[in-house]
This record gives C-alpha cells, sequence and structure tokens, in this order.
C-alpha cells in the first residue's frame, strides 16, 4: 500500500526547525516546524520529517505491528527486494535458507511481546512471516558471518560543559557503509502499548523490532556500542530487545542501574545512559556488566573498547585497532574545546567532524541523533540523504 496523503497538519512548538531542511551551526532552533501526516491504519499514524518516517503507534503489541505493517508496507517491500533479494542474495551470496536461520536465532529469544509486533507486521505488510523475519535481523547478516562490526561513537555532556543548560547527547550510529544505501528506510517509530510501560521511541531500519538508540516518555535515552569482539551467546536474550525493554520498564538512571547489574549480555557492548541530569556507561562482557561513571563531571565519551581500570580483558579489538581509542580521545578534546558552550547546535558541529580532522565521523556513519531528554527532542541526520532534522518526541509520547 503505498503513502496516501490524508491532511497536512501544522504543530507549532517551542525551539522547533522544519524537518528536512539544513541545519547548520548558525541555524536558529526556534524556527517552526511542519509534520506532514501521511497515512493512518486502525489507531496508527505515520508522519513524514524530511524524508525520515515517524511512527506512532497504539494498541497492543499486535495491533501496533498491524498499524507498522500496513503504513510502511511500500518501504518494506523496497527494502526487502533491495537488501535481501539484491545485496545478500544476489550479490553476496547468500541463500535465503541461511538468511533465514540466521534471522530465526535472533527471533527465537525475543519475549512475546516483541514477536508480537513481528507478527503483526506480517499481517499486513504483505511479506509474510519469514521475510518479516529476515528483514528483522537485516544488520546482523553482515556480523554473524564476520564480515564487519560496528564502530559506533557517543558523547553526554551536562553541567559545567553545558553551563547549566539542559544535557546534550550526541551518538554517531556507524557500520558497514552497505548500510548507507538502506539508511533512506531510517524510521523513528513510537510504540504506546495499551498493556503497560513507558512509550518509547525507538530508531532503526524500518521492519527491524529492537533497540540501538531509543527515547522513552520520562526523558531515557541510551544507545549501544559494539564492545571488543568476544562472539555470541545464542542462549541469551538479544541485548538490542534487553535495551527496548530497559526503555519501557524504567525512567532514570537510578531506576535503570540496577537491571543492568542483573544483566548478562550475548553480545560484548558499551551502552551510554542519559536522564535529564547525568549520564553512565556500561561496559558488558559475555560474564560481567560494570558501570563507569564519567571521568570528569559533565562530560563523557564511549565507542567500542572497555575503559574500565578492572577489566582483565583486551582493552581494544584488534579488527578494532587504534580507531576506537582514536575517536574517543577525539571526543573527549572536542568536550573540553567547547567546554561551557554546549548545546544541540555545538553538540552537532561535534559529531559532523571527521576522525582526520579531530573527530568521530567515519565512512560508515550510517545515521547521526542529537538529544536533549530535558525537552524529549532529538535530532536526526543521515549524511548525504538528509542535514540534521529536529523531531519533537513530547507530544508523540503521550498517551
Amino acid at each position: 500500500m503505498g503513502k496516501i496523503l490524508i491532511i497536512i497538519i501544522t504543530a507549532i512548538f517551542f525551539l522547533m526547525v522544519t524537518p528536512g531542511t539544513v541545519l547548520s551551526s548558525e541555524t536558529a532552533l526556534n524556527d517552526q516546524q511542519k509534520l506532514e501526516l501521511v497515512g493512518e491504519f486502525e489507531r496508527g499514524k505515520l508522519y513524514q520529517a524530511g524524508k525520515i518516517s515517524v511512527l506512532e503507534l497504539s494498541g497492543s503489541y499486535r495491533q501496533m505491528g498491524r498499524q507498522y505493517g500496513m503504513l510502511l508496507q511500500e518501504e518494506l517491500h523496497t527494502l526487502y527486494d533491495m537488501a535481501v533479494k539484491e545485496l545478500f542474495i544476489n550479490e553476496r551470496g547468500f541463500s535465503r535458507e541461511r538468511l533465514l536461520t540466521i534471522a530465526q536465532a535472533v527471533y527465537d529469544p525475543y519475549p512475546k511481546r516483541y514477536k508480537e509486533i513481528i507478527e503483526g507486521m506480517a499481517e499486513t505488510s504483505g511479506l509474510g512471516l519469514e521475510n518479516q523475519k529476515i528483514l528483522n535481523a537485516i544488520e546482523w547478516f553482515p556480523k554473524i558471518n564476520h564480515l564487519y562490526y560496528g564502530r559506533c561513537s557517543a558523547i553526554v555532556t551536562w553541567g559545567p560543559y553545558t553551563s547549566g543548560k539542559p544535557l546534550v547527547f550526541g551518538r554517531n550510529n556507524d557500520d558497514d557503509p552497505l548500510y548507507k544505501d538502506f539508511a533512506r528506510f531510517l524510521v523513528v517509530s513510537v510504540f504506546k502499548p495499551t498493556e503497560g510501560g513507558y512509550p518509547t521511541a525507538v530508531i532503526n531500519y524500518a521492519g527491524a523490532v529492537y533497540n540501538p538508540t531509543g527515547m522513552n516518555s520520562e526523558g531515557l535515552f541510551l544507545e549501544m556500542n559494539a564492545g571488543p569482539w568476544m562472539g555470541f551467546s545464542l542462549d541469551r536474550v538479544s541485548i538490542f530487545t534487553t535495551l527496548f525493554s530497559f526503555l519501557q520498564d524504567y525512567g532514570s538512571i537510578a531506576e535503570v542501574d540496577r537491571a543492568f547489574n542483573s544483566m548478562l549480555s550475548n553480545i560484548s557492548a558499551i551502552v551510554t545512559v542519559a536522564d535529564e541530569e547525568s549520564a553512565v556507561s556500561y561496559e558488558s562482557s559475555l560474564f560481567d556488566t560494570r558501570r563507569v561513571d564519567p571521568e570528569k563531571e559533565g562530560l563523557l565519551a564511549a565507542t567500542n573498547h572497555f575503559t574500565g581500570p578492572d577489566w582483565n580483558i583486551a582493552q581494544v579489538d584488534d579488527r578494532l585497532g587504534e580507531m576506537s581509542m582514536k575517536r574517543r580521545e577525539n571526543l573527549l578534546a572536542l568536550g573540553n574545546k567547547y567546554k561551557g558552550t554546549f548545546d544541540p547546535q555545538v553538540m552537532m558541529k561535534v559529531l559532523d567532524a571527521p576522525i582526520d580532522e579531530g573527530g568521530p565521523t567515519v565512512e560508515g556513519t550510517i545515521y547521526q541523533v542529537v538529544a536533549v531528554p530535558e525537552n524529549r527532542t532529538i535530532w536526526v541526520k543521515v549524511p548525504g540523504l538528509q542535514e540534521w532534522t529536529e523531531i519533537q518526541l513530547g507530544y508523540l509520547l503521550e498517551r
């Protein structure tokens, strides 16, 4: 089903810009924003923020999946054809059976509620359940086959680094450059279940039901970076779905800290978490999860190696070399350079700086996010496709 233009609504908020416009460090952040409502199905709504789809989904988990599948039916089919049929099968030589085996291994440990989302999608998208499962695992095929490993970056500033202004979180999602072709299918999905839990926004590819980057209605924001490579534990719930549930269940660092202390990850990972007041990182091996507090009050940076002083495993994996350490050093240096001036615009400037010019951005930077938890606001950039675009999540996260 193609998108049917129903009505264009103008939502006037404080501190907004027009989605799809170029937002440079000189652009004011108080322009009028227009969200374009392009589709409705059952209780779900689809908006466009420039070229980025924004879903507002309500109801049971299966109902939210049905809304997702119908509203993004065209995108789901196009991405499946491009990624699965053309790239992984025709170009990379994967058999469909191999893809389905990997996808099933990703799907099997899912909690029932997240399986319901995928099953609901399959009811309305027209892909069928097997293809929907394959699309859900789109990021995993190169990684499980040991072809590529993520190289993400995170930086958070508050207190003396923002001169008392709200905390600002910056995040680069880096991956195999092949995913640049799929970045036009980036979706901000707001899940508002009637079965309990905080409404939660997740940023991911169309059809992917897990949380690498997200924010909930309480302003808790988190992102995940790959850690030193240690393999997979297929007998554990995926950390990506665990992080989805954390946003649905907890509203502050103090609350989610207990959950991290009780977690054993299925992969090595670094998760950076912020609420309105501060930020911490959690470094997870396959055997333990340890909290890492900022070295300086008001500044925290994380890339792909463990920084906690008590780890007795390799700090830097040989597949990442010195790039992880270099990106973190660059982020800390830029944090100190702009100390006292950080706001969303300055954070965008930091994220946009390439690694060879003292920043974190690499060839495989697929998308970037700046977040202000206090305002429930994010800015999203897809390099080469769309410049910084503000998306006010506050009203979308309301029940």
